[in-house]
């Protein structure tokens, strides 16, 4: 009768360090049925990532755009962790190790503890910080959908001298913020040159909530500067605004640059009751100058609330902004003529650490012309510690997050200074990002984009719709968007004050601004439409 083999011992340590795989540790002891079935989680988890690589990989992108999806995936992490820490448990006590009496055990007892401990504490450290970037995400999504932008919750300190702008709800025809001048823009002359009376418009009804009923996503872009002080209390003023259209069948898309200093921006009713131009215009005696669309949400939100009541009442902070916001979003619906189914609202300063994150080797940018600062106007940082004397030379050049936004922002260009090279300059940087993104090559970064997301990004379009959005998204690219400028060299407006031709004639560009787009490629490469991997 043959000798019955020896029981084979099996190193503790060895089976907590296996487990690192889950099931290794248990096929290591002898008990791969048992280590197949504690694997089963993980391999579920690895044969659907391989089908979603080779059938769907955009889809991880686009459930990364869902609240509901990031909050249930950090559930799922934490249950995997605690699974991992009882597999890890688990193969070391079939091995023979033990915690109970360490401290009298054998030294090889003790390394083995020491081993399992550390292990344990590994996982942990790895799910831990896998669920911080998804909690992270969904908590950064909430800021992006939520009640208002997270950078308009601390309105600083008011500048000295300041005093909240008188309200008169009963006048008529007097509207106009205080301020008053240009800041730099194409200036028009200070009185109303051309009286214009338009008819009432058409008033478009419709909202974010069904913003897919006309087959488009029509977007306005609002980059803001939401520092703290300074005229932000006399209303938020726009740096910059861009109407981004796109049509959902083919991916094609079109940007529209709108200056912000246009005159006899037309308005809805009933807000265009109460203007003799029916716009956001000077009546007579009042000079154009007080009625830039720049200025347009500090009157809805602080000079007449009430004749903006249709987009929200209330004094606090959010009411004044959601009803600057939709007084804006309403005339620029009229301007365009089309349905302007929601806002981003795009926090300047906050662009720089979106950009280093989307692009932390830079943009490449193909400038067209040197971008120089008048010396007279050269600036520093409040602290007085950092010195600006921007120079962009001419050609193919990288940047970072803080020179794309001098680039995209600066003023007193020498030889090209007006709003309206800044507007071509944020369409190639908009364009660039656009264009240099590869979305799969963006999850490392991951943590860094949705944290840098949360506190840059705001709109009010819905969040249940915003994988939809992403997918639309997903058809478009460079090469399949059409770049246009609202200025006067386009609209023959001059001085930017509108009338009833150059509004038409915006009418026109936008009713076939995407007649010589091509179609979107889903999946498409090299500046194509779609993204790509």
């Amino acid at each position: 009768m043959p000798s019955r083999l020896p029981k084979r011992s099996h190193s503790p340590a060895v089976a907590a360090i296996l487990s690192l795989l889950p099931g290794l540790g248990h096929a290591y002891v002898g008990r791969p049925a048992r280590g197949l079935i504690v694997a089963i989680p993980w391999i579920a988890i690895i044969a659907s990532a391989l089908l979603i690589v080779v059938f769907d990989r955009h889809s991880l992108l686009f459930a990364a755009s869902s609240t509901t999806w990031l909050t249930s995936l950090t559930f799922a992490i934490i249950i995997l962790l605690v699974c991992h820490a009882f597999v890890v448990v688990d193969a070391f006590r079939l091995a023979g190790g033990s915690l109970r009496g360490i401290r009298t055990s054998t030294r090889a007892a003790r390394i083995a503890g020491l081993a399992m401990v550390s292990i344990v504490v590994a996982t942990t450290i790895f799910y831990g910080a896998a669920a911080s970037v998804t909690y992270g995400g969904a908590e950064a999504l909430s800021n992006i959908f939520g009640d208002a932008p997270v950078f308009m919750t601390d309105n600083g300190t008011p500048p000295p001298g300041y005093s909240p702008p008188t309200i008169d709800d009963n006048a008529t025809d007097t509207p106009g913020p205080s301020a008053t001048g240009t800041n730099g823009a194409s200036a028009s002359p200070t009185a109303s040159a051309v009286p214009v009376v338009y008819p009432i418009g058409s008033f478009f009804q419709g909202t974010a909530k069904d913003w897919a009923a006309d087959g488009q996503l029509n977007v306005l872009l609002i980059g803001i500067d939401a520092g703290p002080g300074g005229s932000r209390y006399y209303g938020l003023r726009p740096d910059s605004m861009i109407l981004l259209q796109v049509e959902m069948a083919t991916g094609r898309a079109a940007m529209y640059g709108i200056p912000r200093n246009l005159i006899n921006v037309p308005l809805p009713p009933p807000a265009a009751e109460h203007y003799a131009c029916h716009c956001y215009g000077p009546g007579p005696g009042q000079n154009n100058t007080d009625f830039l669309i720049d200025y347009l949400w500090n009157e809805a939100a602080n000079v007449h609330p009430a004749w903006y009541s249709q987009y929200g009442t209330g004094n606090s902070t959010t009411a004044k902004f959601l009803r600057g916001l939709g007084a804006l979003q309403g005339a620029v619906s009229e301007l365009a003529n089309v349905q302007v189914d929601g806002t981003v609202v795009i926090n300047l300063p906050g662009f720089v650490q979106l950009i280093d994150a989307l692009a932390p080797h830079g943009l490449t940018i193909n400038v067209p012309y040197e971008v120089k600062q008048d010396k007279r106007y050269v600036y520093t940082t409040s602290d007085n510690k950092r010195l600006f004397n921007i120079d962009i030379k001419a050609g193919q050049q990288v940047m970072n997050g803080e020179i794309a936004l001098e680039y995209a922002r600066m003023r007193h260009v020498i030889g090209y200074d007006s709003d309206y090279y800044r507007m071509k300059r944020q369409q190639l940087v908009l364009r660039a990002v656009r264009d240099q993104i590869n979305p799969c090559a963006l999850l490392p970064q991951l943590g860094n984009i949705l944290a840098a997301l949360g506190q840059t990004i705001w709109t009010n379009l819905p969040q249940d719709d915003a994988p939809t959005i992403a997918a639309l998204a997903a058809k478009v690219g460079t090469s399949n968007t059409a770049n246009y400028s609202l200025d006067p060299t386009t609209t023959g407006a001059a001085y930017d004050v509108l009338d009833q031709t150059s509004l038409n004639k915006i009418h026109n560009i936008v009713a076939h601004g995407l007649d010589s787009v091509p179609a979107g490629i889903s999946g498409g490469s090299g500046g194509g439409g779609g993204l790509s991997c």
